[in-house]
């Protein structure tokens, strides 16, 4: 699979039109983080988290989304003209902006939909988007025919590179962490887990692992 990796400002943020669904414990870890540093998230509408329910009828908890026109010329056509509340105007994430700023690592407080994506989790191991000619994995009908194949990232690029190149990061950060997602229900404060993120991305994990 070969690919062109992630360029959010040639593709606006194209991932983020929906928000993004959370895994259980997220949705907490956000609030105590949104709650902890007010004035990073001041722009953040009241209702930043909300029930949602996916094209196939699949329901959860993920981030609002506030109308957003994309002005991309290959935006599909099945997608909405919204962006994720938790986007900046330069297409990044408030999430991963914190993060950087108090010196941990940028995906500390990221959904891991996120921080994966384009890649999927197959039996407990990394999976890159599919070939071409592969069913995209969140096809549902012809009124939604695909997610991740749509996204410039998770498109074959013959002119591109190793999809495990250009997700070098996204890997070795998968191969670090001891649980999805890393920091929720560990019974701990935004403080503390901001002091054992500066000493790496998991400070559980032990030298043998």
């Amino acid at each position: 699979m070969m690919v062109k990796g992630c360029d959010p400002a040639g593709c606006q943020g194209l991932c983020c039109y929906d928000g993004v669904y959370l895994l259980p414990g997220e949705d907490e870890l956000i609030r105590a983080v949104v709650q902890r540093y007010p004035d990073h998230f001041r722009d953040l509408p009241a209702e930043y988290l909300v029930e949602g329910a996916w094209p196939d009828g699949t329901r959860g908890i993920k981030t609002a989304t506030t109308p957003f026109t994309f002005t991309t010329s290959d935006f599909p056509p099945h997608f909405n003209n919204t962006k994720c509340v938790f986007a900046t105007s330069d297409h990044m994430c408030l999430l991963q902006s914190l993060a950087t700023e108090l010196a941990v690592h940028r995906w500390t407080f990221k959904p891991t939909a996120c921080w994966l994506f384009p890649l999927t989790i197959n039996d407990g191991e990394l999976a890159p988007p599919p070939m071409p000619g592969e069913p995209d994995p969140d096809y549902i009908d012809a009124s939604y025919p695909g997610y991740v194949t749509f996204v410039p990232c998770g498109k074959f690029a013959p002119d591109g590179i190793p999809w495990e190149e250009a997700f070098a990061d996204e890997i070795a950060f998968f191969d670090t962490v001891d649980q999805l997602p890393l920091w929720a229900n560990r019974g701990l404060s935004v403080d503390e887990i901001i002091e054992l993120a500066k000493d790496g991305p998991n400070p559980f994990q032990t030298s043998s692992e």
